[in-house]
């Protein structure tokens, strides 16, 4: 059991793919936690004073103190419990390599994708979503090592491989409810494949045909 784990709370949302990558991040360094799901549409008194500036989740509060952004908070949680399932290179280039593809995942890539759940169908959308992917594609051909494993960090999980994986139940999801249509991205797809059946990832990331109902009445139905 990793060291340092007293007072883990987390603030979250099961259907939230940013939630799911703090969840996976304590999954992957066995950090005992206490997870408190949040009603978005009633917000609790600890969310507004963990988060007072966005009142989003999640949130990680570790030791009283609050972490706020997924990206961030898996990149705190890697500083503090970094002997297990360690997340960013230690080389100087590649972690910046990291750093430079964890701001494209969370500014194109997901722009894109949000934008195709409230557009509802939308062609236009799609394409773009799928050059972003098709970006992630390259990025992994280079930082990857595909003779090694599936994974930006090759047979085990990167602080990348964290952030991409709630598209492992989201694009199919999406894909079989709206209609989403996937880019040819062999590798991309690969990874996320791994990432279903890797075992921290089972207990962190939702069944799909759980996701698809919530997609259904969340975006569909619109």
């Amino acid at each position: 059991m990793a060291s340092r784990d007293q007072e883990v709370t987390l603030l979250s949302a099961w259907p939230s793919p940013y939630s799911m990558r703090v969840k996976l991040a304590l999954a992957l360094k066995g950090i005992e936690h206490e997870d408190l799901p949040q009603d978005l549409g009633n917000k609790s008194k600890i969310l507004l004073e963990s988060n007072p500036v966005h009142k989003k989740i999640p949130v990680l509060i570790h030791k009283g103190k609050p972490i706020l952004e997924s990206a961030i908070i898996v990149h705190y949680i890697d500083e503090v419990w970094p002997e297990t399932s360690p997340l960013l290179p230690q080389d100087a280039f590649l972690r910046a390599q990291h750093r430079f593809w964890s701001d494209f995942i969370d500014k194109k890539l997901s722009d894109s994708w949000i934008r195709f759940l409230r557009s509802n169908d939308d062609a236009a959308v799609n394409e773009e979503f799928n050059q972003n992917c098709l970006l992630i594609e390259g990025a992994l051909a280079e930082l990857g090592s595909e003779e090694v494993g599936p994974f930006f960090g090759g047979a085990s999980m990167s602080f990348l491989d964290v952030l991409l994986a709630p598209y492992a139940v989201w694009i199919p999801g999406v894909e079989q409810v709206m209609g989403l249509k996937p880019a040819k991205c062999p590798r991309f797809h690969k990874l996320l494949a791994a990432v279903s059946e890797h075992p921290s990832a089972k207990a962190a990331l939702p069944q799909v045909e759980k996701l698809k109902e919530f997609i259904r009445v969340r975006f569909a139905s619109k």
